[in-house]
């Protein structure tokens, strides 16, 4: 595997990476069997300095996890100084991917190549090849100029640089990747064309059984029939810009204002924490509003999750976080703005609820709108439930296993 997913040499035969990942490595190795004996990952390598900087991981040994990882270049190396160590860069991955069986990677920003010159080394070889595209991008460079995050200047150069860069790749891996994965029924449309090869994946980190229990769903529903308890609201993941926290609070604020009986916690941790403390009090809202920090993925996060009733999502660009799913396994339902993920999930059955993107206004009177009919939640609830058993980890790591293994049995015929 060909990632760009950092990852820390902590001692001899061990390695920390992001801990939801973590698990969802060891589970895909253990499902892969002799396919992946080792699973091998090429990654960019952490310093002790970038690893200070990031909370708690999850840790890795490569001798019983069967998880062994290559560090191919320092994850903070610059642009340039990448650029002068490329032909070191390549070299080592050559060595990988001319060692591997299966090589799965994803494509490349323009000034780092490294995933997509594992597919096209792969596909050269003769490997079987898995492409993984997990986020459509294309309107992104918009929202970000429409949100004011990027001035005109950046919007047109990535619509007459980045874009074509990007839509090049996408082309390219279809046409020479043995198996392309999407998540997003647009991408699945514009670049499959009805190709079997290509398919349409959730990627979800949540196993069966960290699903609420009924007795823990129960006792939430329970809570809508007091109106004396407020309605509980929560975010969790990265307090980044692009997550668009800074929306909710001041959606949140205004469905305050409205007399709505809500508490909302901000689950994470990030570059942005200080802001959005900081703007939390300038709001006001320090009575409504907690702020949790870094909860490792496991079961310290699913105690808390299994209290609340509903999660925001107020996204600036495109984004497919995990989140949305393990909320639904967690027994909440989902309030966002209106981008193809949350939309889709919304047109798949889950309990999605949409309003205009970017419209604090709207988000904000949706809040009011749910509070005072808290009733309509629970039906929702269960919904979350339903939709959670039907798109579990191991279902969709099942699913991609009997695919991958597919393409062995077609060559063997």
């Amino acid at each position: 595997m060909v990632l760009r997913v950092p990852a820390f040499r902590s001692g001899p035969g061990t390695f920390e990476i992001e801990s939801a990942f973590a698990e969802h490595l060891r589970m895909l190795r253990s499902r892969l069997g002799a396919l992946a004996s080792p699973l091998v990952l090429a990654l960019p390598e952490l310093s002790v300095d970038d690893r200070a900087r990031l909370g708690r991981l999850g840790e890795i040994d490569e001798a019983r996890d069967g998880i062994v990882f290559r560090p191919m270049f320092p994850a903070s190396i610059g642009r340039l100084a990448y650029l002068r160590s490329l032909p070191q860069v390549l070299a080592a991955l050559h060595e990988e991917v001319a060692a591997a069986d299966v090589v799965h990677a994803s494509s490349s920003t323009l000034y780092r190549p490294f995933e997509i010159v594992a597919l096209m080394m792969g596909s050269a070889l003769g490997k079987k090849t898995i492409s993984v595209t997990d986020i459509d991008n294309r309107r992104s460079p918009e929202m970000n100029y429409r949100s004011g995050r990027w001035s005109r200047r950046e919007l047109w150069v990535t619509r007459l640089v980045h874009e074509p860069y990007a839509h090049l790749q996408q082309l390219a891996e279809v046409r020479r990747c043995s198996l392309v994965l999407m998540k997003g029924r647009g991408l699945v449309e514009d670049y499959g064309r009805g190709r079997g090869h290509v398919k349409h994946f959730l990627d979800s980190a949540f196993s069966q059984e960290q699903i609420a229990s009924a007795e823990a769903v129960e006792r939430k529903i329970a809570d809508l029939t007091d109106p004396t308890k407020p309605l509980r609201v929560v975010y969790f993941g990265r307090l980044v810009a692009y997550k668009g926290i800074d929306h909710m609070l001041r959606a949140f604020r205004r469905a305050i204002d409205a007399g709505a009986n809500l508490q909302f916690e901000i689950i994470g941790g990030g570059e942005q924490e200080a802001v959005l403390r900081a703007l939390c009090t300038e709001l006001g809202l320090d009575p409504w509003v907690t702020f949790a920090g870094t909860v490792p993925f496991g079961p310290a996060l699913f105690e808390r999750l299994y209290r609340d009733h509903l999660l925001l999502a107020a996204p600036l660009s495109q984004d497919t976080p995990r989140s949305a799913l393990d909320a639904f396994a967690a027994g909440q339902a989902i309030l966002a703005y209106d981008t193809y993920y949350y939309a889709e999930l919304a047109a798949m059955g889950a309990p999605v609820t949409v309003v205009p993107w970017s419209s604090i206004d709207a988000l904000g009177d949706r809040l009011v709108a749910i509070a005072a009919h808290r009733a309509a939640l629970a039906p929702k609830i269960r919904a979350a439930l339903a939709f959670a058993r039907e798109n579990t980890q191991e279902k969709w790591l099942d699913q991609r296993i009997g695919w991958t293994r597919a393409l062995f049995a077609q060559t063997a015929g």
